[in-house]
């Protein structure tokens, strides 16, 4: 295990752990979450996902929706070809402060994270970041319709009006808690124009992305952990 506390920002102590692909600012109050415990042990959270995604990025950018404290984030970064980009989501405020410190403790110059959701519209949404006796979800955090005790109001965006338009993207991952149907319309441009790699969270069929984007050609080619991955060519998972 390789773990350490440093003078994090205003005098706050900062836990800081590090694994095979980097060092990362670990929430404190969430060991329960498998990707915090396993971080803070020196392992790595999701190995055979992040190994396909290193595979496959190509020399196109990767879209990572759900960043959380940035867990996947050094072992995307470092597998990028020269000249291509992260771009990164995470909108809960909390976990989105940790991911920026992810992004500094590694000194990453190819990632953008924006402290957003990712949706169909570009405006507010209601989200959830704390359970009903005020605890953490961490990466639990989720939509709600309704305001309330441990909801906050967070910017959305669509994924198309983040990334330029001349850019292209290789892995499109989304790990949104049920948020996926409307992410996707959020960057149906990407998706028609680049057609590439989905990896949803959920090991369901989820017929209604089979159904919505098989005119593309989208193929269920098999899981990884808890995720789905589409592609429209062959792809070994």
């Amino acid at each position: 295990m390789s773990m350490a506390n440093t003078g994090g920002a205003g005098g706050m102590d900062e836990q800081v752990a590090e694994n095979c692909y980097g060092k990362y600012s670990v929430p404190e109050g969430l060991d329960h979450r498998p990707a915090v415990h396993l971080i803070k042990a020196g392992q790595v959270y999701e190995p055979k996902t992040l190994s396909f995604m290193r595979d496959h990025a190509g020399t196109g950018d990767i879209v990572h929706a759900g960043a959380f404290f940035g867990d996947f984030v050094p072992a995307l970064a470092t597998a990028l070809a020269p000249g291509a980009h992260l771009w990164a989501f995470e909108p809960n405020p909390s976990s989105f402060a940790h991911a920026e410190k992810t992004v500094a403790l590694n000194g990453l110059q190819n990632v953008t994270l924006r402290n957003n959701a990712v949706s169909d519209t570009t405006g507010h949404i209601l989200f959830r970041t704390r359970d009903e006796e005020g605890n953490p979800l961490g990466g639990h955090s989720h939509f709600v319709t309704e305001p309330g005790p441990g909801i906050e109001e967070v910017a959305s965006v669509q994924i198309d009006t983040v990334v330029p338009e001349d850019r292209t993207v290789s892995i499109l991952q989304l790990d949104v808690e049920g948020h996926a149907p409307q992410a996707l319309r959020g960057a149906a441009r990407i998706i028609a124009r680049d057609k590439p790699i989905i990896i949803l969270e959920g090991k369901k069929k989820m017929w209604w992305f089979r159904k919505g984007y098989k005119s593309l050609g989208y193929q269920l080619r098999g899981t990884l952990h808890g995720n789905s991955v589409f592609s429209v060519g062959e792809v070994r998972i």
